[in-house]
């Protein structure tokens, strides 16, 4: 029998282990311009209980490949992590800078993807599910794309700013929603006058948050030494998320609201780096725990796969149809704007978040978490892929 001290020294192990094997797999992704959380998915689904992972522990007796109570608090730690970063990484001037064509595409970026899997999912599963689902289609995963941005040094161009902006501002609009659909779930309302309710209030119980915490907690940090700042940032952080969660908040929502307040600060820059270090450590975690959750079979499974795929072509036509119009005002150019839309893809963080608290808070069942994660690595093999090959064809040669 395995005492409680062995299962936290093999879970240690066993987080160290996927650990490593996701940075090798990152060097094999970042040859082939693909986002690393593809690395990292692709890990933990080969090292669960259901694939390799459950062969080697039955070979040597010992649960060390198992999803259990402490790595899910380390997944739940590294979501916290990524979207506290994605807040620091967006600052409150920085969503002010994005402008109105920024919020134009962001919104436009992931309402109507939204709605497109919300109506079509409504002819599979019931309107709860298909809400999450299409929740989930929502937001870009800016990491992926600004991973290839960085590496083609294309900043100065009109269309990557539209990208980095729109892909920053739709994560709010995508957090929005999902605290709408969170609100809705609780209070079993799904006429149009409550919904109608239920969105207004979300979004002024969230833009009173958002704007008392950017004008709160910058002046706290202010006034803490250097030394105890990045204790004092963290304490920061998962007070205001127990607060948002009294609230009836999302601790996800919480998260980015704390990351937008402390860039604000005189030290954030400190933080940052403090941030960087310990992402570079529990980052991954997130991702490879999602691919754990994940049956390998589940790619075998014709209806889950013929699912995904349908979610991954609405997801896809939702977020082009959003982007392109206002992409192509702005740059004039068609070239440009395909590329724009193409950059805006890929789905992550944010969507495999709203999955996970769809499957955690029993609105969706493992089936349909699985067709999520089908979108979310469909969409950012075609759009990491694509959108390196058109920049390196239409921009980088002429």
């Amino acid at each position: 029998m395995t005492s409680s001290n062995d299962i936290v020294y093999l879970t240690l192990l066993e987080l160290f282990t996927l650990l490593t094997f996701a940075q090798l797999g990152r060097l094999i992704t970042q040859r082939f311009y693909l986002p690393i959380i593809i690395a990292e998915i692709i890990v933990g689904i080969t090292l669960s209980p259901y694939a390799i992972g459950g062969y080697i522990d039955s070979l040597i007796g010992l649960p060390i490949f198992e999803v259990n109570s402490y790595l899910i608090l380390f997944a739940d730690f590294s979501v916290v992590l990524l979207i506290f970063a994605a807040g620091l990484s967006h600052g409150f001037k920085g969503l002010k800078e994005s402008g109105l064509p920024g919020f134009i595409a962001a919104t436009a970026g992931a309402v109507i993807p939204t709605y497109l899997v919300y109506a079509t999912f409504t002819l599979i599963y019931n309107t709860t599910v298909s809400a999450i689902m299409g929740a989930a289609s929502a937001a870009t995963s800016l990491a992926a794309t600004t991973s290839i941005i960085e590496e083609y040094k294309l900043y100065k161009h009109d269309f990557t700013r539209l990208v980095i902006s729109a892909a920053a501002l739709d994560d709010v609009v995508s957090l929005i929603i999902l605290s709408v659909i969170l609100e809705l779930v609780t209070l079993k309302a799904l006429s149009v006058s409550q919904i109608v309710v239920s969105v207004i209030e979300t979004v002024l119980a969230w833009l009173i948050i958002l704007f008392s915490a950017v004008f709160i907690i910058p002046r706290i940090i202010s006034r803490i030494k250097d030394d105890l700042i990045n204790n004092v940032s963290l304490v920061i952080l998962f007070i205001l998320v127990l607060i948002m969660l009294l609230l009836g908040f999302s601790p996800v929502i919480a998260s980015f609201v704390a990351g937008v307040a402390i860039a604000e600060s005189v030290k954030s820059e400190k933080i940052v780096q403090f941030t960087s270090t310990l992402l570079s450590i529990f980052g991954p975690v997130f991702f490879i725990y999602v691919g754990m959750e994940t049956p390998y079979t589940t790619f075998l499974n014709l209806y889950d796969l013929s699912l995904g795929l349908l979610l991954s072509f609405l997801a896809i036509i939702g977020k082009i149809a959003g982007i392109f119009p206002v992409a192509f005002f702005i740059t004039k150019s068609v070239r440009r704007s395909i590329i724009a839309s193409i950059g805006m893809l890929p789905r992550g963080e944010v969507g495999l978040v709203v999955a996970t608290l769809g499957l955690t808070s029993g609105i969706i069942d493992t089936n349909q978490y699985s067709q999520i994660i089908i979108m979310a690595i469909v969409t950012t093999i075609i759009g990491g892929f694509l959108f390196s090959y058109l920049v390196r064809k239409w921009i980088l040669t002429t």
